[in-house]
C-alpha cells in the first residue's frame, strides 16, 4: 500500500467520523469528507490493481 495514500486515507477518514458524529451525516463538511475518502480509496485501489498486472505480466 502506498503510504502517502494510506495515510490521507486514515486522516481524511477521521477527520469524516468526527464531522459526522459532531455534526450529522448530512453536513456539507462531512459530506465532502465522504466524497474525498472515495476518491483517495479508488486511486489507491486503482493503484493495487495495476501493481497486481504488472506482477503477473513479469512472471
Amino acid at each position: 500500500m502506498n503510504g502517502t495514500i494510506a495515510a490521507r486515507i486514515e486522516v481524511i477518514r477521521s477527520k469524516m467520523i468526527q464531522s459526522g458524529i459532531r455534526f450529522g451525516l448530512s453536513n456539507p463538511t462531512t459530506i465532502q469528507l465522504s466524497e474525498e475518502l472515495d476518491a483517495l480509496i479508488n486511486i489507491h485501489q486503482r493503484d493495487d490493481s495495476n501493481k497486481r498486472v504488472q506482477r503477473k505480466i513479469i512472471q
